[in-house]
């Protein structure tokens, strides 16, 4: 298994990441964002909107929120239904139901103008750089 895993590496160092580069401020850039543990609100609720571009149900959120390492719902799962609910008040999202009883989310008008200014305001560059990663 090991020397397959090796294979690999070596064959996508080949062809994935060959035209890949960075400068080193760039580098240092993301480093510090991936290892910034902030998770405020505003964060959270970028993220979430980057990720009902297309509609998904709250646990395929949970799971995608969770890959982009936020650590917020590990503890309390039940808790992103909550957050979905105050977007859908706030009406940044939408939900529906569709016929197995399953309910999606997915971002609206009024969440696009508010992801884009958020995302325009945004001097951190970290919600820029998850949303592009996760796409």
């Amino acid at each position: 298994m090991e020397e397959r895993l090796n294979k690999l590496r070596k064959s996508m160092e080949k062809s994935t990441f060959k035209e890949l580069s960075f400068s080193e401020k760039m580098r240092k850039e993301i480093h510090k964002q991936i290892n910034m543990p902030d998770e405020s609100d505003d964060l959270l609720t970028v993220a979430i909107l980057q990720l009902l571009l297309h509609e998904k149900t709250g646990y395929e959120l949970k799971g995608l929120l969770r890959s982009r390492g936020f650590k917020k719902f590990e503890a309390n799962e039940g808790s992103v239904y909550t957050m979905l609910h105050t977007l859908e008040q706030k009406r940044l999202i939408a939900s529906c139901w569709n016929s197995e009883g399953t309910k999606f989310y997915q971002i609206i008008d009024k969440g696009r103008k508010y992801l884009r200014k958020q995302e325009k305001e945004s001097s951190s560059g970290r919600i820029v750089i998850k949303g592009v990663l996760e796409e």
